[in-house]
């Protein structure tokens, strides 16, 4: 199975790359974007736990944007150290852009599913679980032993 996710990863890395050619956002910045969008605003850890990727990682992303004025930075309300993010009006603008060529793309996959879109959510989330499942015991295990 592990075999059969990193083929399918490669195929639609090439996908997304190829439906995405003409917009200036990647596939994966297009993501950190509309987690801003749809769930904005939030600090860089909850994005990054909610994302399942390296803090360290997210910060790259955070960079390039604020580098592109696409990102907003406010006070925490509650966390003095803590900073919320959000999009800015470019940033959102970015995103709409970015989102019409990823719609194509998504409806264009749909259609060529053989299960219902929401039956193969459901079991990729089940995947997620489990994964994460195995994270928590392997990194549980590494803390013990270390």
């Amino acid at each position: 199975m592990l075999f059969d996710l990193f083929v399918l990863n490669q195929r639609v890395r090439r996908l997304l790359s190829l439906a995405l050619a003409d917009v200036t956002l990647r596939a994966d910045e297009y993501a950190v974007y509309s987690l801003l969008f749809e769930q904005g605003p939030l600090t860089a850890t909850e994005m990054a736990r909610r994302m399942g990727m390296p803090l360290t990682t997210l910060l790259d992303y955070l960079r390039a944007m604020d580098g592109r004025g696409h990102l907003r930075r406010d006070p925490h309300p509650r966390d003095g150290r803590a900073q919320q993010l959000s999009l800015t009006m470019a940033g959102t603008a970015e995103h709409r852009r970015t989102n019409a060529a990823w719609e194509v793309m998504r409806l264009r996959l749909e259609r060529s599913l053989p299960l219902p879109a929401a039956e193969i959510r459901r079991a990729l989330q089940a995947l997620d679980d489990a994964v994460s499942s195995a994270l928590d015991d392997i990194e549980s295990r590494a803390a013990s032993a270390g």
